[in-house]
């Protein structure tokens, strides 16, 4: 039976309110894997609309998690395949934030139905798919920071998808560059960009997201991350500096697009050890050499055959 209760630890008398409003129906996700919070499906019994609810802990030593929160509230659009944020509520302990409820799977677990021959396939139909979601967010000055499987539901449709990109608690508006110089933002390993793992966060730009998007392909390819160690600062490194590895699952036109999209600087020197400005240089220099677009990502594949695939 569902219950329109917040769980205990989170009804406290400033939300009472608030609780009434939403009817839980199940936690969605990964529960173990939130330290600092849970979400849900539920229902706002005034519009009986099915919505998605985040219900967080504050009270925690990371400063932070809330910081990352009330940026991802603040991301809202009126646009397919974006995220809206409904209503959000904060106190000193605790934040509801709701948002609008999409129906579809992870793009690893949708990528894992799929069959060896319709896989280039749908990387194809998933770009074109992609372009007018990233032709907006460059409109609005938004890099998402954070791409990855996770953040991208694939809603199935009759004969075809819909994809939705979700999670935008690390992403940055590049106009404000002020705000961006002082945010130091632990980026996390596998799918950033140098420019997010140095903090260099005035560079950044939709080429950021690109360089994610094409490690992105490359773990739907090969079915593991790139590059990775148990060691943190050996992964570190080869994050920062070292190419995407050929594989035997991914054929060498379709490297040379993915190597492309993704590609950073080969540091010589620790970057902790050099001035910061040629760091800076460097960096860009790197972003220089990737996809400026979607559009261009679309363009470059576009001409990979199956029997090459």
């Amino acid at each position: 039976m569902e219950s329109h209760l917040f769980p205990t630890i989170f009804l406290l008398p400033w939300n009472v309110e608030f609780s009434k409003k939403y009817k839980l129906s199940s936690k969605l996700g990964s529960q173990r894997k939130r330290k600092f919070g849970e979400i849900f499906k539920a229902r706002d019994t005034q519009t009986n609309e099915t919505v998605i609810l985040k219900a967080v802990r504050l009270d925690t030593s990371d400063p932070s998690i809330a910081n990352r929160l009330r940026a991802e509230a603040s991301f809202s659009f009126d646009f397919e395949g974006l995220p809206t944020t409904i209503e959000f509520e904060e106190s000193n302990s605790t934040f509801f934030l709701v948002r609008k409820y999409v129906d579809g799977v992870p793009l690893d677990a949708y990528w894992a139905t799929l069959k060896r021959k319709q896989q280039l396939l749908f990387l194809k139909q998933f770009l074109e798919k992609l372009r007018p979601i990233f032709d907006h967010l460059k409109e609005q000055g938004v890099v998402h920071c954070d791409i990855k499987p996770s953040n991208f539901l694939i809603e199935e449709l009759e004969s075809s998808f819909r994809i939705h990109l979700l999670d935008f608690g690390l992403s940055i508006r590049t106009a404000e560059t002020k705000i961006n110089q002082e945010r130091k933002l632990l980026f996390p390993l596998g799918y950033a960009a140098p420019e997010l793992l140095m903090n260099h966060l005035a560079l950044v730009d939709q080429r950021t997201d690109i360089f994610a998007l094409g490690v992105v392909f490359w773990r739907l390819l090969t079915g593991k991350l790139p590059l990775t160690h148990p060691n943190p600062s050996i992964f570190t490194n080869l994050q920062l500096t070292h190419p995407l590895p050929e594989h035997s699952n991914i054929s060498k036109k379709m490297h040379a697009v993915l190597q492309k999209m993704a590609a950073k600087h080969t540091f010589r020197v620790p970057p902790n050890r050099m001035n910061p400005e040629e760091v800076s240089r460097l960096l860009k220099q790197a972003m220089e050499n990737r996809y400026n677009s979607i559009n261009e990502v679309i363009d470059a594949i576009a001409p990979i055959k199956r029997r090459f695939w």
